[in-house]
This record gives C-alpha cells, sequence and structure tokens, in this order.
C-alpha cells in the first residue's frame, strides 16, 4: 500500500512545486479507492511500481524479488513509515515537556538545539 506512504510524501513536497501536486492527487485518488476496497483507478501504484522497478533492472534478482513481492514490501515501508513517525512525535513531545528526548537518561542530541 505504497499509496498512504506517497500521499504523505508528496503532500508535503507538493507544497514546493506543482508537479508533486499532480502526484500527490493521484495518490490520494489511490488511497481512496483502495479504502473503499476497489483497485486505483489512476494507475498511481503501477506507476510507483514500474519507476523502483526500472531503477533496479540492472539487478535483475533484485528486480524479480520487488516485481514480485510489491504489496508487501510496499505495507512494510508503509509500516516503518508509521513508526519512525511515532518515535519522532514521542521525542519532540518529551523534548518540549521535559527539555530532552529521553526523561530516562537525560540524553539528547536535540537538547541544545531547544535552548
Amino acid at each position: 500500500m505504497i499509496c498512504i506512504a506517497a500521499l504523505i510524501v508528496l503532500g508535503i513536497l507538493g507544497i514546493f512545486s506543482v508537479k508533486y501536486r499532480v502526484l500527490a492527487r493521484e495518490a490520494l485518488d489511490c488511497v481512496l479507492n483502495r479504502i473503499k476496497l476497489r483497485e486505483c483507478e489512476s494507475g498511481f501504484d503501477r506507476k510507483a511500481k514500474m519507476s523502483v522497478f526500472k531503477k533496479l533492472s540492472w539487478s535483475p534478482r533484485l528486480a524479480r524479488f520487488w516485481y514480485g513481492r510489491f504489496e508487501l514490501v510496499s505495507w512494510a515501508f508503509v509500516i516503518l513509515f508509521f513508526a519512525g513517525l511515532y518515535f519522532a512525535v514521542g521525542g519532540i513531545y518529551n523534548l518540549i515537556i521535559y527539555g530532552t528526548c529521553d526523561p530516562a537518561t537525560g540524553q539528547c542530541i536535540l537538547a541544545n538545539i531547544a535552548k
């Protein structure tokens, strides 16, 4: 489900470039159709799949793995994206409330930036 992660990333990039706004709209259509348990009508998922497939064509074995397991790899990226977002928001919250990213140890790289 690469459309979810792509929607968020392209939505942010779309603030700065029209090219990414068009892709963000396609990703939004894809996400809305997937929520309704339909296939993507815009073909955004196929475009994303082929875009990565073309870049991996130098390694046929890796390209075959990507192409055959696209949905599984997409879900892994979406889960990693939201896990990273969760921990980043938790660190920022702790930095604002406690003045450190990790209140248990008091260690934080960003502590000097926040002051």
